[in-house]
């Protein structure tokens, strides 16, 4: 038998990023801007981020575990190198 939260963890969920604060209150819409102006190209390649037409889709499975592994420790600047 199959439940909820099995296809929830294996199937993406697609939001938009107006609603990602609704879903991980530690991230701001602003924030998540940031980060995609600096990082689009990672986060399309990882299937983080997602276009349908002009509208941009964040997989929101996809972008927790980005998040979890540490892909966003620098998002610009020099970072902890000093």
């Amino acid at each position: 038998m199959t439940t909820n939260n099995t296809l929830a963890q294996n199937e993406p969920q697609f939001i938009k990023p107006s609603e990602l604060a609704q879903y991980e209150p530690a991230f701001t819409l602003g924030g998540f801007r940031h980060l995609q102006f600096t990082k689009s190209n990672e986060l399309e390649a990882a299937g983080v981020t997602v276009r349908f037409g002009r509208r941009l889709l964040i997989n929101l499975p996809r972008f927790r575990e980005w998040i979890a592994k540490g892909n966003a420790r620098i998002i610009a600047g020099r970072g902890n190198d000093r």
